[in-house]
Order: C-alpha cells, then structure tokens, then sequence
C-alpha cells in the first residue's frame, strides 16, 4: 500500500509538472500571437504606405506632355530639341512620333478606317515629342517652368497635356500620403500600449518570483536579465509571425489583382519593412519587458496582492 501511494504522489507531480509547462508554453504562445498580431496591422499600414506611393508614382510616370512641332521644323532642329529634353535629370523618357506613326496611333485608338492621305491628300496629323516625367519632379511649379521654356521654342506649335488631372493627383497623393502618415504614428502608438499590456500582465503572473529573488539577495540586473533575454526571442519569433503573415497578404493581393505587381512589386523595399517590423517588434518587447520588471521590482511586497 505504500509503495502505492508513493507511485501516485510521483505521478501526480509528474501530472503537475507537466500542466505548468503547458501553461507556460500555451501563455508564451499566446503572447507572441498577440504581439504579431499588432505588428502585422502597423507593417500593413507601412505596406498601404509604401505601395501606395509605388502606385502613385506609376500613374505619375504615364502622363505625357506632348508637344505638338510644326510642319517646317527640320530634323536637325528636332534632333537637338530631343537630347535637350533627355538631358533634363527631371525627365524620365522622351518619344518621338513622326507623322506616319501619329496617323497609325489615330487609326489604332479612334478610328481604323480613317486614312486622310486618300480623303485630304495630305496626313494632317502633325509629328509630335512626347515627355515623361520622373514621378518625384511632376509638380505644377516643375510643369509650368517646361511649358514656358516649350512654348520659346521656334519649331514648337502647341503643349498638350493633362493640367488639372496633374495638379489634382499631386494634391490627392500628398493628402493621401499625409493622412497614412498620421495613422501610421497613431496606430503605432496604440500598438506600443497594447504589446506593453500584453508583456505587463505575463510579468504580472510571475511577480512573486520576481519578489522572491529580490529578498533573497539577487540583483535587480539578475532578476531582468531572464526577461529581457526572454523578451527577445518573443518580441523575433512576433515580429517573424507577422511578417509572414504581411507576405502572405501580399501573395494574395498579387493573386487577385496581378496587373499591379509590375508597379508594386520591390524587393529591396519589402524586405525593409519586414526588417523594421523584426526590429519594432523586439523593441517595443523588450522596453514593455524593462519597464514591467522594473515595477515590479520597486514594488512592496504588501502590494503584490492587489
């Protein structure tokens, strides 16, 4: 009989032991789940941000100003007005159209029966440059200045290109720009308190230890150095939940909409986010875990309890 109960006291601590790790495991996953799961809104704010400006540079880069030249302008004249243009660091491509090929585009996109050679006896279309810019330089003060050294030009008969659509997708785009920015700094402010909660209630359930240690004569630094070393790897392995789940979500929007990933699509810049959301992840972690400890730490033992 009492080797017995011998049997069922060890197996009942083996049974113990074994739901305290699980606890403790199932609490440290929680935690990261989280965590990742606030990370993962901020980095898809920053991915709203960045692509959103991707995609508006691209619809930046596809307007042309096209300048209409004259029927007596020769091709040497022509010649130095293109390497002029190309010259410009503003200017991202110039294209050239003669008339043979403007007649072409006028059949292709308005008419393709249209052929004024039979009609008029002559293709009155005129040949014509046409200008694009690089989207960081496409700001009315940038059109303008072009427009007035254009219209200087002897060989060039008329400017046209889309004025107000210009200067209302540079006005949108700096709007859209602004207001993302201030969500991105609120949202990351909500983000820093919700994860320092999150690490404030895990150190919490271990505030007796900390207690413990402390009256037995451990230092301050060896009571933190366990949780600062834990919130390391916690505030990683978030931060790579969230990125994965962030590349994940960009996967599926490639997916739906693959037009987009041409002007979407930068390595160089997503693996910068996924970078900044590793390291904010484990910052944030490890301050929350610093300034937890260190309450709790200054703490009375009467006030444990409450």
């Amino acid at each position: 009989m009492i080797y017995l109960r011998r049997i069922t006291l060890v197996d009942m601590s083996e049974s113990g032991d074994k739901y305290s790790n699980w606890r403790t495991t199932s609490s440290y996953i929680s935690t990261a789940i989280s965590i990742a799961m606030v990370i993962y809104v901020v980095g898809l704010l920053g991915m709203f941000l960045i692509k959103g400006k991707a995609l508006g540079d691209s619809f930046k880069e596809k307007f042309a100003f096209e300048i209409y030249l004259k029927d007596s302008a020769r091709d040497i004249e022509i010649t130095q007005l293109k390497k002029r243009l190309k010259a410009e660091n503003f200017i991202r491509k110039v294209s050239f159209k003669d008339k043979e090929h403007a007649l072409k585009e006028y059949q292709a996109e308005i008419d393709p029966k249209e052929d004024f050679t039979m009609t008029l006896g002559i293709n009155p279309l005129p040949q014509n440059i046409d200008v694009y810019f690089e989207a960081q330089y496409l700001h009315p003060d940038s059109i303008d200045m072009l427009a007035k050294e254009l219209h200087a030009e002897s060989i060039v008969k008329e400017l046209h290109y889309p004025k107000d659509l210009m200067y209302k997708v540079y006005s949108n785009v700096k709007n859209i720009s602004l207001a993302l920015l201030a969500v991105g700094g609120l949202l990351l402010v909500i983000a820093i308190g919700l994860i320092t909660n999150t690490i404030r209630l895990r150190v919490y359930a271990q505030r007796f230890i900390i207690k413990t240690m402390q009256l037995v004569g451990a230092s301050n630094w060896f009571i933190r150095k366990p949780f600062l070393a834990s919130s390391l790897v916690l505030g990683f392995f978030s931060g790579i939940l969230a990125v994965f789940a962030l590349a994940g979500t960009l996967k599926v929007i490639y997916d739906f909409w693959p037009e987009f990933q041409s002007d979407l699509e930068n390595v160089k810049f997503d693996l910068l986010l996924y970078s900044a959301m590793i390291i904010i992840s484990i910052a944030i972690t490890w301050f929350a875990t610093q300034i937890a400890v260190g309450k709790f730490l200054r703490l009375k033992t009467d006030k444990l309890y409450y």
